[in-house]
């Protein structure tokens, strides 16, 4: 996964803190970047889907 990538999804979760249940927002924020227009997981899908949960974790983890 690009850096670029990363640092985008670290930016969108930091810009939104309070948003409701923010893991799925992200999600749905960088689809293009998990999934076809089919619905199925494009190459390297599933981990652009684990980076946002663990950054996510990381970020706002008590």
């Amino acid at each position: 996964m690009p850096k670029e990538l990363k640092t985008a999804i670290i930016k969108w979760l930091l810009e939104n803190e309070n948003q409701w249940q923010r893991v799925n927002a992200c999600t749905e924020a960088f689809r293009e970047y998990i999934y076809n227009k089919s619905g199925n997981y494009l190459i390297g899908g599933e981990a652009v889907i684990e980076f946002i949960a663990a950054a996510d974790k990381l970020i706002y983890s008590k």
